[in-house]
């Protein structure tokens, strides 16, 4: 081996070493305050090393009761009679969407039910009036994360989850 050659080697184990940047894996064992697990060889990875990406942050939109009011005298209208003239206007009072006219071209297989959002075939679950887009980390979830900072940080990438079957 030449001395270029034992250069080489030397670096890259001294890169090895250093952890400068690498996929390492985890269980979170505390959700308040965040504490993720690696291995029993390194220490409880505290909040303060932890940097959370947008997939493992807890992401919810409310549920909103959707009706439009439609105010009296904007849906009007008359009929002739050609004995007695003309009739009063009708569909004078106010009229909440739902019990009312349907815009022209609507999907009437969608009238009177709910909306659900889905993610993988699955309806994502409703808390508290919020569809839950994402929900935050808790105790026993798995992760994947990247070593930073010669192993000083970790970004939190992901869940990971165990396909069944």
């Amino acid at each position: 081996m030449n001395l270029a050659e034992t250069l080489y080697k030397m670096m890259q184990d001294s890169m090895k070493a250093g952890q400068l940047t690498d996929f390492v894996s985890g269980t979170v064992t505390s959700e308040n305050p965040l504490e993720i697990t690696c291995d029993a060889t390194m220490q409880v990875l505290k909040a303060s090393v932890l940097i959370l990406t947008e997939p493992v942050m807890e992401k919810k939109i409310p549920v909103l009761a959707h009706k439009h009011k439609i105010p009296a005298g904007t849906l009007t209208h008359q009929h002739t009679d050609p004995v007695s003239g003309s009739t009063g206007p009708s569909l004078t009072g106010e009229y909440l969407t739902a019990d009312s006219l349907l815009s022209e071209g609507a999907d009437l297989s969608l009238q009177g039910k709910d909306i659900v959002c889905q993610e993988n075939g699955q309806p994502l679950p409703i808390e508290d009036g919020y569809i839950i887009l994402n929900r935050k980390l808790e105790q026993d979830d798995k992760v994947v994360m990247l070593r930073v900072n010669a192993g000083q940080r970790f970004i939190v990438l992901s869940r990971v989850f165990e396909q069944e079957g």
